[in-house]
């Protein structure tokens, strides 16, 4: 037997083919599903760092005016 012998031809050849594009297909999503739950992730802590920036600008800024009602002063 030769090399030429052993190689898959006609339909086992191309399911071989299609089973391997199925699976370098499904690496690549799980890949993606990977980036975009990492950049979702990225997003919701940025947003929560805006809101804790945010809160505490607003309770500066109370603060500030408490003490100029408390002096007197408008």
């Amino acid at each position: 037997m030769t090399d030429e012998s052993q190689e898959k031809r006609g339909e086992a050849a191309w399911k071989e083919q299609r089973d391997a594009i199925s699976r370098r297909n499904a690496e690549a999503h799980k890949r993606a599903e990977g980036r975009r739950k990492s950049k979702a992730s990225q997003l919701e802590a940025q947003a929560r760092a805006d809101a804790q920036r945010e809160s505490q600008q607003l309770r500066d800024l109370n603060t500030r005016i408490s003490k100029q009602q408390a002096r007197g002063v408008r």
